[in-house]
């Protein structure tokens, strides 16, 4: 499956579905890509729906790390959600 990512909104809060893989030159720079887009239109509240996330690799982990550090320099808020189990138990031992 191919990464996808679309957003929709709650109110002011972004929420980015994402869908596939996040890994190195797919679905990472997707997530960089749709990240950065809703910053530059000033979006502050953003949630990452990681329910259609197959797969994330080191690339993928490192830019959710530095989307949220990003994010959160800028004064906003980054949160995940939905995550499947599989790729909790690897944040968690990230």
């Amino acid at each position: 499956m191919s990464f996808e990512a679309s957003v929709r909104y709650s109110g002011d809060v972004a929420i980015i579905d994402l869908a596939g893989r996040i890994v190195l030159n797919d679905g990472s720079a997707g997530v960089r890509e749709a990240i950065a887009k809703l910053r530059e239109e000033g979006a502050s509240k953003i949630l990452l729906n990681l329910a259609d996330v197959s797969f994330i690799d080191s690339s993928g982990l490192g830019e959710l790390a530095s989307a949220y550090a990003n994010t959160s320099k800028g004064g906003g808020q980054l949160k995940l959600v939905n995550i499947p189990a599989r790729i909790l138990h690897l944040l968690r031992i990230t």
